[in-house]
Formats: structure tokens, C-alpha cells, sequence
């Protein structure tokens, strides 16, 4: 009987925290979408409470009326060419890692996780002069090449990673079958990572999709800012249009949130199986 109360009031402790956790952690997103819903004096009368009458109209007044529909489409296809090219050079260079062995190999995949360490801030001024000169500034390729070189570490670190898990019998009888490399890595380390690959297609997509500083310096012409850098359209120097901005990211936050629920379950099984091991 006291070993049962001893587990009972540890799951209650442990589910409590848990509880308090998870308030704690959804507490922005409810500021967030509450701050959109209100006028400008309902939010500074009470900041956390609930709008009295719903401003549902900041939804539409911001993409269609003030046409950031644009923005949300540049953003769209910004965070979708990165995602896809960094995926697949991820792959290509990961297959190479897994299975082939040349010289420089352990050498060549520690610059690659050398990378890791790189911010977008810290390569700014480099990145904006290179562009420059190649005449690539607002231009689309322009913004996408800096961001899928930020991203192709990770991506080729966890795709080595789960690749090097792949037992080494499976890719041997694919070879005595007479899979070439290509077959290779599309019919069997593909199928096999798709975890991974969901896992790093969500990750990267919300990166590229938050992705403001590169953005901001590349993209100066209205018509190729993503709705991260659209943003600041409400930030003036004398005033702050919380009620926009808050309804800005609330449409920022729809599509990663749709994307996780739909991946959610190739995503924690591409964590939990390539990252950790």
C-alpha cells in the first residue's frame, strides 16, 4: 500500500511539472494569438486578457488588403527550393560518406561538421560583398545559395549518421544484386532514411522559413521579401503596431505548424534514429 502511494504521488508530481511545462512553453503562442485579435487600445488596457470583440479582420486586411499574400508566397517558395536542394545534395554527399572509403574522409567530414558552428550573422558582410560581385543581389538564387549552405551541414551530418546505420550486409547484397550506386542509394538508403529525410525536411523548412538577417540584407525589393523580413513593415521608430506583428507571426506559425502534425511521426522516429545514434 505505501509502495503504491510512493508511485502514485510520483506520477502526480511528474504529470504536474509536466503540466506546468507545457503551459509555460504554450503561454507565447497564446500572447501571440490573442494580441492579434485585439485593437490597438484593448491591448494596451490588458495585455494577457481575452479580446472583448475579436479583430478578425487583421487576417485578411494584412494578406490581402496590404498584399502580403506575395509575401507568404516568396516565403513558400523560398523555405521549398532550399529545403529540396539542400536534401538532396545532403543525400548525395551522405551517401558518399557512408559507403564509399577515400582518403581525407574522417578529415573532409569534420569541416563539413565545422559548419555547424557557423550563424548567418557571423557571415553577413562576406556573404553580402560575394553576392555583390556576382551581381546576385534581389535576385531569387541570390537568397536561396547562402541558405542552403547554412543548411547543408546538419543535413549532411544527419544523413551520414543514419546512413552509417544501415547494415552493411543489406548495401553488400544490393551490390551482389548489380545495383549501381545510384540504384543503391535510391532503392534501398532512401527507402531506408525516409525518417531522417522527414525529420530533416521540417527542420530545415523551419529554418529557412524563420530566416530573417540573410533575407533582409539580400532581398531589398518588395517584391522578393519572405514574410519574415515583411515583417518589420510594422516596426517604426516612434511606433509599433503589436496587433500586426502578432498577427504576422500567427501566419508564420500555420504552415510549420501543419507540416509537423502531418510529419510528426517520421519526424520523431528520424530524430530518435539519426541524430541520437
Amino acid at each position: 500500500m505505501r509502495n503504491q502511494l510512493k508511485r502514485l504521488a510520483s506520477a502526480i508530481g511528474t504529470h504536474g511539472f509536466l503540466i506546468i511545462f507545457v503551459l509555460i512553453s504554450l503561454f507565447p503562442v497564446y500572447l501571440m494569438f490573442v494580441t492579434s485579435l485585439k485593437s490597438q487600445a484593448e491591448l494596451i488596457q490588458n495585455v494577457f486578457a481575452l479580446p472583448h470583440d475579436a479583430k478578425w479582420d487583421n487576417y485578411p486586411l494584412i494578406v490581402i488588403q496590404r498584399g502580403y499574400y506575395r509575401a507568404v508566397i516568396n516565403s513558400l517558395l523560398f523555405a521549398g527550393s532550399v529545403t529540396i536542394i539542400t536534401i538532396a545534395l545532403s543525400l548525395l554527399a551522405a551517401y558518399a560518406f557512408a559507403v564509399f572509403d577515400f582518403v581525407g574522409r574522417q578529415l573532409l567530414f569534420v569541416l563539413v561538421l565545422v559548419g555547424l558552428m557557423v550563424s548567418e550573422v557571423s557571415i553577413l558582410i562576406p556573404v553580402y560583398q560575394l553576392l555583390k560581385s556576382a551581381n546576385l543581389l534581389n535576385t531569387f538564387v541570390g537568397l536561396v545559395l547562402p541558405q542552403i549552405a547554412l543548411g547543408l551541414s546538419f543535413g549532411i551530418f544527419l544523413m551520414t549518421t543514419f546512413f552509417r546505420e544501415v547494415p552493411k550486409d543489406l548495401v553488400d547484397a544490393a551490390r551482389l544484386d548489380g545495383c549501381t550506386d545510384l540504384q543503391l542509394l535510391m532503392k534501398v538508403m532512401i527507402p531506408v532514411g525516409l525518417p531522417a529525410i522527414s525529420a530533416l525536411a521540417v527542420i530545415e523548412f523551419l529554418w529557412t522559413w524563420n530566416s530573417f538577417f540573410l533575407p533582409l540584407v539580400i532581398a531589398t525589393k518588395q517584391e522578393l521579401m519572405p514574410l519574415a523580413v515583411s515583417i518589420i513593415d510594422f516596426m517604426g521608430r516612434f511606433t509599433f503596431n503589436y496587433e500586426l506583428v502578432a498577427t504576422t507571426c500567427v501566419i508564420m506559425f500555420v504552415p510549420i505548424l501543419i507540416l509537423y502534425i502531418l510529419t510528426q511521426r517520421s519526424f520523431r522516429r528520424g530524430v530518435t534514429m539519426g541524430a541520437v545514434k
